[in-house]
């Protein structure tokens, strides 16, 4: 645990006083380097002359090699990026659910029919049969080598995600980028795994993606994609939870307790291995689980052509993916690309206004509370104006009323504490 101790401006009158120009060299220091400040802050701190230069110190910290640890540390909280090194997978569990084992036998069969023959009298078309059939096991074979979720691609699929944040911050883009881009980052392991072509060597590097891709923003990133997964299986309510809380700020309630599991909803179906939509919609039969689910499930449901490592699927347990649904505020879609396309079109101030919160909490290293909203409504007016620049994001961050004041009051009430209080009160502090 870190404590920082911070201190009123002596001059500053009123409720609410400016902090210290040492604290507020230490929050400057903290929110974009994520470490102590450095002598060229502390020097302006001591002569007073922090605050007349802060736009030149803002400018200077961004573009120091250590604001580095803005993009990671703030993607990892915000994106649970730095959450793919660990998360469990189980990529042949994954794999099964996907193949056609029909297609696979019969192909099988029909190869052991060929090799039973013997060589010389096979005919031409024969040999270019058992050639074809022996090609396609070993490409099968290759590809199950490759998808091993081993730590090479765990690494880079993070650094897509942290990259992608990094080129709009440092590019100054339109952060609605983040939703939808006609790009992402890639290194040949990771555009293996996406089935992208022509990306060649182990160097991360922007790639422009085809017109027709469904690629392109953090919603289509292996990170996103795999941390809100089980580990054997897509989970369309933990991606419908990741957007509703991360991406337009409405995350639902907690369950209500009892709730049997999701895969109890179809115990009596024998008939067939349900699809995931079968099982949510006989989840959502339950009236309890049914407000909720009406808004997550569409959500989750629409990234559902994603498997639980990121890979495009087209079928599972040999029946089509259906991506299609109707969100809770109307509109319809047809899978991820119409949902991104809402999301700019109709959501834009819901991620934006999402977005600030995410980072205002990250730079004053709390949670937000009910005096925190007019704040975070200048900062979003703001950042709107600009035309959703992310600089524009980061200045009016450090200098709104939460970064730049504090509440004396709370500073006095922990000062006055008796010893013997003193315990009670470091577990009553946020």
């Amino acid at each position: 645990f870190l404590f920082l101790t911070e201190q009123a401006e002596p001059a500053t009158n009123g409720a609410y006083p400016l902090i210290d120009e040492y604290s507020l060299a230490a929050r400057l220091s903290y929110f974009l380097w994520s470490t102590t400040p450095d002598d060229e802050l502390l020097d302006l701190a001591a002569h007073h002359a922090l605050r007349t230069n802060l736009a030149n110190q803002v400018d200077r910290l961004l573009h120091s090699p250590k604001s580095n640890a803005l993009v990671t540390d703030f993607t990892g909280q915000w994106l649970r990026a730095r959450d793919i090194e660990q998360i469990p997978i189980e990529p042949r569990a994954i794999l099964a659910r996907e193949q056609n084992d029909a297609d696979e036998a019969r192909r099988r069969r029909r190869l052991n029919e060929l090799n039973a023959l013997p060589k010389e009298q096979l005919s031409a078309p024969q040999k270019k049969e058992v050639a074809e059939l022996r090609s396609a096991f070993r490409q099968a074979n290759d590809q199950a080598a490759r998808l091993e979720f081993n730590g090479e691609l765990r690494h880079a699929m993070r650094r897509e995600t942290e990259m992608t944040f990094d080129y709009v911050l440092r590019q100054d883009r339109d952060l609605l980028e983040l939703l939808d881009a006609n790009y992402t980052f890639l290194n040949e392991r990771l555009a293996q795994h996406y089935s992208i072509p022509d990306v060649q060597g182990t160097e991360m590097r922007r790639v422009t993606l085809p017109s027709d891709s469904p690629r392109g923003g953090i919603l289509t990133e292996g990170t996103i994609l795999a941390t809100t997964s089980n580990p054997t299986r897509t989970s369309p309510v933990k991606r419908g939870v990741f957007i509703l809380d991360s991406i337009v700020g409405t995350p639902p309630p907690p369950p209500p307790p009892n709730i049997p599991p999701l895969e109890a909803a179809l115990s009596g179906l024998t008939n067939h291995v349900p699809t995931l939509r079968e099982t949510l919609a006989a989840h959502r039969a339950n009236p309890l689980c049914n407000s909720c689910h009406n808004r997550m499930d569409p959500l989750g449901l629409a990234l559902d052509n994603f498997n639980a490592m990121g890979r495009w699927r087209d079928q599972e347990f040999h029946q089509p993916i259906d991506a299609a649904g109707e969100l809770v505020s109307g509109e319809k879609l047809a899978g991820i690309q119409e949902l991104k396309h809402i999301l700019v079109r109709d959501h834009a101030t819901d991620f934006l206004r999402t977005l600030t919160e995410k980072m205002l909490i990250y730079a004053l290293g709390r949670g937000l509370d009910y005096y925190d909203v007019a704040a975070t409504d200048q900062i979003l007016a703001q950042v709107q104006q600009s035309g959703r620049r992310p600089s524009v994001l980061i200045t009016s961050i450090i200098d709104s009323a939460p970064f730049q004041r504090t509440r004396p009051h709370l500073v006095t009430a922990v000062n006055n504490l008796k010893p013997a209080d003193t315990q009670a009160a470091n577990h009553s502090q946020p």
